[in-house]
């Protein structure tokens, strides 16, 4: 009985340990994979809550899987304004996707976080040389990159060229002209009384979305956001004179002059594009990717929307507007989604894009490839120009909300420009005492 209870012992352990190897061999050899051997990517996209981007963007990613069939890519839609919040809720559960819309603005605390792997290494120097220099710089910390850069949007002011034609206006270069054009353009179309077409489609909501667009507004009058003084240190403007009267002009825009559309602090990108696709409003700051927001709503105002830089008070300001893709430090398909970028970005889809779009590239063959000169893009071109490199400063991103709650409280009526600008201040220098 002995011997027989320690032969079958022997011949069940054989058998646990073959089959736990067979197991554990199945598990290597298939991991990251579906049942029919496909690896999934699953990538979160903002472009997939935003019109004609979404489709063109799966569009594309359905001839990149027609040529890599063992590859399944899975987009997850996000929008921009609750992007930051997203990446990192999912960082915090460790349970971010395989790649992930990153932008300059959040990238120090994603790659602070651990987000994001380094795409030098995943990459490699000789294929990003490709790349405008100063593009892939915006996009790395400390010579590390953080997001493959897809597009750029540099900020400038579109305005409705056939209008401003149409009243003998010049596109504007300062704000006194600025107001001057959105006085004039804001009027009661249908003589019932009521105003129903106006100066200003501003972007009003609290968030990155409408801070974006305010920092330009700022710098334009002299103050900057966040910026090292001479001996080395950060310090903030957004307590300045200068500041406050980019606080008023906002204030003013919708309270003095009454340009702007009711509802402002609930008018985000897509509300403001949808104001100018109606016959709503004349101007609206943003990126060239508007125009392809816009003509998918009413391709009739193709030919009739000019660009020109944002006004100014002492200079004109724009941003790169550098947008792209991280990849997770963690994923485990870094190669298959490099794979996939390279793809999205290629020469002959950056063209596309671009024409599906209006985004501007970021390679360098595809530029020498553009023409920017029409009235709809020209303001962008030269916008470019004068756009600021994001500040190297970990928390960043917060800064969005200290303007935002500023340019409100004066939309809203609430405060002084003064005021709104010492609490703007006091917000800053204590997130300035928190930075490393």
């Amino acid at each position: 009985m002995k011997k027989w209870g320690f032969k079958w012992f022997s011949l069940v352990l054989v058998l646990v340990i073959f089959l736990s190897g067979c197991g554990e061999k199945s598990s290597s050899s298939s991991e990251g994979k579906n049942e029919d051997g496909k690896v999934t990517l699953k990538i979160i996209s903002v472009s997939q809550t935003e019109q004609p981007d979404g489709e063109n963007e799966k569009k594309l990613a359905e001839e990149y899987m027609k040529q890599n069939p063992n590859v399944k890519i899975e987009f997850v839609g996000v929008p921009m304004n609750d992007l930051y919040k997203k990446l990192t809720t999912l960082a915090t559960g460790g349970d971010l996707p395989d790649a992930f819309t990153m932008t300059p603005e959040f990238m120090r605390t994603a790659h602070e976080m651990g987000m994001t792997a380094d795409l030098t290494e995943v990459f490699g120097e000789d294929y990003l040389k490709d790349f405008y220099d100063n593009i892939i710089e915006e996009s790395s910390v400390d010579g590390k990159l953080q997001l493959l850069p897809w597009n750029a949007t540099p900020q400038a002011l579109i305005y409705r060229g056939d209008w401003f034609e149409a009243e003998g206006l010049e596109a504007p270069r300062t704000w006194d002209e600025f107001i001057t054009a959105a006085q004039k353009l804001t009027k009661d179309t249908d003589n019932d009384g009521k105003v129903d077409q106006w100066g200003f489609g501003m972007i009003g909501t609290r968030n990155s979305s409408g801070a974006s667009r305010f920092f330009p507004v700022m710098r334009s009058f002299g103050a900057e956001e966040i910026r090292k003084d001479k001996n080395g240190k950060w310090v903030s403007d957004v307590g300045t004179d200068e500041a406050a009267k980019a606080f008023q002009l906002y204030g003013d825009l919708v309270n003095k002059y009454e340009v702007v559309p009711p509802g402002v602090t609930q008018t985000g990108f897509p509300e403001a594009a949808s104001l100018i696709a109606t016959n709503k409003v004349a101007m609206m700051f943003t990126g060239p990717n508007a125009l392809g927001t816009i003509y998918a709503e009413n391709p009739d105002l193709k030919g009739k929307i000019y660009s020109t830089p944002i006004p100014k008070d002492k200079q004109h300001v724009s941003t790169f507007g550098i947008i792209g893709y991280g990849i997770s430090e963690t994923s485990k398909h870094k190669e298959e989604v490099a794979d996939w970028l390279k793809f999205l970005v290629s020469k002959e889809n950056s063209l596309k894009w671009n024409e599906l779009s209006g985004r501007l590239p970021t390679r360098k063959d595809v530029g020498e490839a553009q023409q920017l000169t029409s009235p709809e893009m020209a303001g962008f071109s030269e916008a470019i120009e004068y756009a600021f490199p994001i500040p190297n400063f970990s928390t960043y991103a917060q800064f969005s909300d200290i303007v935002s709650e500023g340019y409100q409280t004066m939309i809203t009526e609430d405060g002084k420009a003064e005021d709104v600008a010492k609490n703007a201040e006091e917000r800053a220098k204590e997130l300035i005492s928190k930075e490393k």
